[in-house]
């Protein structure tokens, strides 16, 4: 690493920035709007989990940003929502990501012709192991209802005050759950140092949430101002 700030964590900064706030619009658009958004986030991050890079030294994978800005996401949500149509827009992402997972499998299977030079990046992309995919899609389903159950809680604790203080309080303890899940379901075996994978994992999470929180409060200020 030549450097704290290379063209990776400079473009890692400017995603987890455009995340957030887009996450936080789509939020205050309506439930459609959310639902939405959550269904991309939930579909994209068991392709792009696959992608390797390395950010302050650390080989990471690149899908942390999205697993955050979709729990930011719900965080603003459940300032402004009732608790059932968060729940009915999570189930809904839930199946979405589901279905595209069996859909891409599918397309797959499809006998391509001897003239088709796309086979082989479809099977880069979506051929990965089914212990990958199955364990990415359970640690995403388990941190959503632990990071809901624990933000409501605390709204209840904080009567709805301290948003980015709760926000940080739940996604921090979802993140630990999450490295902690995926690593052993996705992880155990394939790699020589599990421990080592965690730590490194967490770190970086940190960093993103350190991103993430200032930007969610801000654009959930900026927008609570322009409705009220």
């Amino acid at each position: 690493m030549k450097g704290f700030l290379s063209v990776n964590e400079l473009i890692f900064g400017f995603q987890t920035f455009s995340v957030v706030v887009l996450g936080v619009f789509f939020a205050s658009r309506g439930k459609a709007w959310l639902t939405g958004w959550l269904s991309l986030l939930s579909s994209i991050m068991n392709v792009f989990v696959l992608k390797q890079i390395h950010l302050w030294g650390f080989e990471v994978t690149s899908a942390d940003v999205y697993v955050i800005g979709l729990l930011t996401c719900l965080n603003y949500a459940r300032e402004h929502y009732e608790k059932n149509d968060i729940n009915d827009a999570m189930l809904c992402s839930w199946v979405i990501s589901i279905a595209f997972l069996v859909l891409t499998q599918l397309h797959l299977f499809l006998i391509p012709s001897p003239n088709d030079s796309s086979q082989e990046h479809f099977l880069a992309l979506f051929s990965s192991t089914p212990r990958i995919v199955v364990a990415s899609l359970v640690t995403l389903i388990f941190v959503q209802i632990v990071d809901i159950k624990l933000f409501t809680f605390l709204q209840r604790v904080f009567s709805k005050k301290y948003f980015a203080m709760r926000s940080t309080i739940s996604l921090l303890f979802s993140q630990l759950i999450d490295t902690i899940i995926f690593s052993f379901l996705g992880l155990y075996g394939l790699v020589s140092n599990l421990c080592d994978v965690m730590i490194f994992a967490m770190l970086v999470k940190g960093i993103v949430i350190t991103l993430a929180i200032p930007t969610l409060t801000v654009t959930k200020a900026v927008l609570d101002r322009r409705s009220s």
